[in-house]
């Protein structure tokens, strides 16, 4: 493994910056806790665009604005080469007006001043599933091609600001997860009257062009800046040899890689142009020549799980065992994603989450986590015989640092986190910090991965 490998971990503004009275709202803050009500707004979003009853608990996340500098000191501890973090738009611009926020942007200055010192890589993604809510309420998002603009200043903005000290640059969190998440990706709120598919691919494709102005901002500004996309790595089994799965698991890929498709070899695949034209996607000269010109140095990818295709409808792998929220845990399928995705792309992978959410016990100021420990050393086993195979994987990002508000149900007490946040799913809680037994085994990991244990 080579010595400039990134060994790491993420966070996310949405989840965990809090700081909620110094910035607009973002789609996130809106919407109240708990499981059935999280899902909801997948698919029925418009209800939360004004103030609900109940809990928010992404207001006030875990209070990283207030405590950065106690958290950074414990990933330094920890010896995170990296930590990959996102940048609240509706921090930096409030609203639509062109003046950014300086109080934010001094903000994320000192968070990268201080990842800096303790020898830690800033990785910055540039939306994790927070869209600032003034951009759907006036805009409904990324449907809107007026939108690109606005988000062009935003990224031109904040590039500008912090190029000199961050190499790595990543667009948007699993972009391929708007295939069933269009309000928390996009922003945009569907109609009753409109067909769900033609607005997903309107979105696609301008947030597609985003992506590719990104691209082109960062290396206008510094050829050496690095830039990515996450990208939900979720291999699809199927469950039979007959055809129909094997059709059924084609259909499911695709829809994942046809927005790789694009941002990586930088032209619109036969299979995804049909689906445009199908649906009057008018596909530009002006776009196509950008995508060409403005294709990603390295795939961002996070990898949890993986599914199942079947024309019978069934769900559950039989074969897998399942976390605690149901999901499967299957770390050979990250070896399988890793060598698909680079014999597709053959452009470095930086793995940017991946972890277990499930219930930790605090006691006596302890968590004894071995599960998740036992979790994460499979998985890593993986990736490293995926490179034995030879796949340049570049960076290992754990999901999560700490423990964060879950996107998905809302909750506390569903924990990713190397670090236990003492806050609970109604919001009380002291917030201490407390390293968990999985602290202490990546600290040596690294140690180890590194070269410097004795």
């Amino acid at each position: 493994m080579k010595k400039e490998f990134l060994w790491g971990s993420s966070i996310s503004a949405g989840q965990c910056e809090g700081g909620f009275e110094s910035r607009s709202e973002t789609v996130v803050d809106m919407i109240p806790q708990g499981k059935t009500t999280r899902f909801q707004y997948l698919n029925h979003p418009g209800k939360y665009l004004e103030e609900q009853e109940g809990f928010f608990p992404s207001r006030k996340g875990v209070e990283f604005y207030e405590h950065y500098r106690e958290d950074i000191a414990l990933y330094a501890k920890m010896g995170l080469k990296a930590l990959r973090f996102s940048i609240l738009w509706s921090r930096v611009f409030k609203d639509d007006s062109l003046t950014p926020n300086e109080e934010a942007l001094a903000f994320y200055d000192d968070v990268i001043n201080e990842l800096l010192k303790y020898g830690i890589e800033p990785i910055i993604t540039t939306i994790h599933f927070d869209m600032p809510l003034w951009v759907v309420k006036k805009y409904n998002g990324f449907v809107n091609r007026q939108v690109i603009s606005l988000y062009q200043h935003y990224i031109e903005t904040i590039v500008n600001r912090y190029h000199d000290r961050v190499k790595y640059w990543i667009s948007y969190c699993e972009i391929n997860v708007m295939n069933h998440a269009l309000y928390m990706v996009g922003g945009t709120v569907l109609k009753e009257s409109e067909d769900r598919d033609s607005v997903l691919l309107q979105c696609a494709y301008h947030k597609l062009i985003g992506n590719a102005i990104l691209v082109r901002t960062c290396h206008e500004v510094d050829k050496d800046l690095k830039v990515g996309c996450e990208v939900a790595g979720t291999p699809t089994y199927p469950l039979t040899s007959s055809p129909l799965d094997y059709q059924l698991m084609m259909n499911e890929e695709r829809r994942d890689t046809r927005f790789t498709d694009v941002m990586v070899k930088g032209k619109i695949p036969y299979y995804f142009r049909k689906e445009l034209n199908d649906h009057g996607i008018d596909i530009l000269e002006e776009d196509e020549n950008l995508f060409k010109n403005n294709t990603l140095d390295f795939i961002a990818v996070s990898y949890y799980k993986t599914s199942l295709a079947s024309h019978e409808g069934v769900k559950d792998n039989p074969l897998l065992e399942t976390t605690p929220f149901g999901w499967t845990i299957d770390p050979k399928g990250m070896r399988i994603m890793l060598n698909k995705m680079y014999e597709r792309y053959e452009v470095p992978i930086m793995i940017v989450e991946n972890g277990l959410g499930t219930y930790d016990k605090i006691e006596d100021g302890k968590i004894h986590d071995d599960y998740r420990i036992d979790y994460l050393s499979k998985h890593i086993e993986q990736m490293e015989k995926a490179m034995d195979d030879g796949v340049e994987v570049i960076g290992y990002l754990t999901w999560a640092a700490m423990d964060v508000v879950s996107t998905s149900e809302g909750m506390m007490s569903k924990r990713y986190g190397f670090i236990y946040v003492d806050r609970n799913d109604d919001g009380s809680g002291t917030l201490k910090r407390y390293p968990k037994d999985s602290f202490y085994w990546y600290q040596n990991l690294i140690l180890e991965k590194s070269g410097k244990k004795e």
